[in-house]
């Protein structure tokens, strides 16, 4: 593979970065880089109002900006609209400075208003923003002055700098007397006003959205003339695009990588995925309390062969719910896999099973259909018999939020801050009151949650990590598989451009302004 590394300490980060220069081949007013942005896990197509957005961030933050952003290898973060921030000595506050002189596109200054409307809105029930769980403990929100906010808590939450990387700031002064349910669905969003280095210029449903060079960008004028995201019926579509130069970004499936293998007609930045991926069960379903049983489904997966003859060994083995190695304590259960083992603990557990469960999945890639029909031969050896039923995201959500489940196989994102997995695993979340689909109802499990988001040492909070990852590993709240590598294709002929394979894409500094052609 033509493939473009940087080692970092624990982490893969993945820069497609030329020599820093002009774009000599190309004038400036011809500058145009068009992008499959949407395309893959990463994205999310014609659904633009970021703040109830699961995904699609690698676009988004094109035009919009947050507070802060992680680099490119997803382990620092710094000051984006914010230029500093302080904990009161008691945690229960967070005073924030923001950078002076950034201006929204329509030429307003961007100030602490701003920053106390988005985060109310997004506190706010009507909009139902998928980030409301990041900011429960935010009491109050008050402005001191034009570049200073102060935001009050009912308890210290050290991951509030993580949450604020996703939230895309809005303008007050044009959404502010919208109804908060009302402006969830505005065509507002299809036109909107951000202060990122880029500008809306045009949407044409189905199609793509053009945004035109911000020449007021406080970090400068943006050296493209104009960002393109092009719409695609299917990832492979776009593949072909871009092996044909009609477009310069894409991500690839690990199938589009292998074909690529022989023409290298574009250059392939690979790196994992920060996602784990899960056998997840109803844990309101009688049938799996028994840790046995749990314990028996894994020990059934040959995930080592798995990865070595499906992944292509572009994927790591995973023990618990925490994937980034400073998580990972020694002592863990490596889970080996033991057929006879797994028969036995079935056995033990009284595993009487009439008909085959449902294994349901949203991954509908070639890799996914193989690990799929692998999982069910590999599960039935042991003597767990499922079906497997692909459906697309949507679907998927509406049958988990509806409890009409078994199995299924998913993913989950895990970092950079494990902070991320609240929502996920904490037993409060669980439908209707959030996206814990999987019922996940561990009272030692919530309260390290809470400990660590109330831990601003990072050595003591490593420690509360390592002991969740123990806690994971031993109860299998999710039965652990493995974290996968994704793709990005690159046209040869970019420069300056930094991609990494952030969970929902984004939340890192990638200087678009800096992005040209060759």
């Amino acid at each position: 593979m033509n493939i473009k590394k940087n080692i970092s300490t624990t982490i893969l980060s993945i820069a497609l970065a030329a020599m820093m220069g002009s774009a000599a081949g190309v004038r400036a007013a011809d500058q145009i880089f068009t992008g499959a942005f949407d395309v893959g896990s990463a994205g999310n197509a014609q659904k633009f109002n970021p703040l109830t957005a699961p995904a699609g961030f690698g676009f988004y933050n094109k035009y919009f900006s947050t507070l802060t952003l992680y680099d490119v290898g997803l382990q620092k973060i710094s000051g984006d609209l914010a230029e500093s921030w302080t904990y009161a000595k008691d945690g229960k506050s967070l005073t924030i400075k923001l950078r002076k002189g950034v201006q929204w596109h329509d030429g307003q200054s961007f100030t602490a208003a701003d920053v106390k409307f988005t985060l109310e809105l997004v506190k706010n029930p009507a909009m139902a923003s998928v980030f409301s769980s990041r900011l429960k403990d935010v009491s109050s929100i008050r402005v001191l002055d034009p570049n200073t906010v102060v935001i009050d808590l009912v308890q210290m939450d050290a991951s509030l700098p993580d949450a604020f990387t996703n939230i895309m700031m809005v303008p007050a002064h044009l959404l502010g007397k919208i109804p908060a349910r009302e402006l969830r669905t505005s065509n507002w969003w299809k036109s909107p006003v951000g202060t990122g280095p880029f500008k809306w210029a045009k949407y044409t449903p189905d199609q793509f959205v053009e945004l035109v060079a911000n020449p007021d960008f406080y970090r400068g004028k943006p050296l493209l003339a104009k960002m393109v995201n092009r719409y695609f019926k299917d990832g492979s579509a776009a593949t072909i695009a871009l092996q044909a130069g009609e477009i310069q970004f894409s991500a690839m499936t690990l199938d589009e990588v292998k074909e690529n293998q022989g023409s290298k007609a574009v250059d392939v930045i690979a790196g994992p995925s920060h996602v784990l991926n899960y056998i997840g069960f109803n844990n309101n379903d009688a049938r799996f309390k028994d840790v046995r049983v749990r314990q028996a489904i894994l020990l059934a997966v040959d995930r080592n062969a798995i990865v070595k003859h499906i992944y292509k060994n572009t994927a790591t083995v995973a023990n618990c719910v925490l994937t980034l190695a400073d998580y990972v304590p020694a002592d863990i259960n490596k889970y080996d896999t033991n057929v006879q083992k797994a028969r036995a603990l079935l056995a033990a557990a009284g595993w009487n099973q009439s008909e085959p469960l449902e294994l349901l999945t949203y991954y509908n890639d070639q890799a996914s259909k193989d690990v799929m029909a692998v999982l069910q031969s590999m599960l039935a050896q042991a003597g767990v018999n499922v079906n497997p039923r692909f459906v697309d995201g949507p679907t998927f959500g509406t049958i988990v939020d509806s409890n009409k489940f078994s199995l299924v196989y998913a993913g989950g994102g895990n970092g950079p801050d494990p902070g991320t997995l609240v929502p996920l695993m904490k037993s409060s979340y669980a439908p209707p009151n959030g996206v814990n689909r999987m019922r996940v109802n561990l009272a030692e499990l919530d309260a390290l949650f809470d400990a660590a988001q109330q831990e601003t040492d990072s050595a003591r909070r490593t420690l509360i990590y390592q002991q969740m990852c123990r806690v994971t590993n031993a109860r299998l709240p999710w039965i652990p598989l493995w974290v996968g590598n994704r793709f990005g294709g690159f046209a040869k002929n970019v420069q300056n451009v930094i991609w990494t394979p952030a969970p929902g894409g984004g939340r890192y500094q990638d200087y678009p302004e800096r992005w040209s052609i060759k």
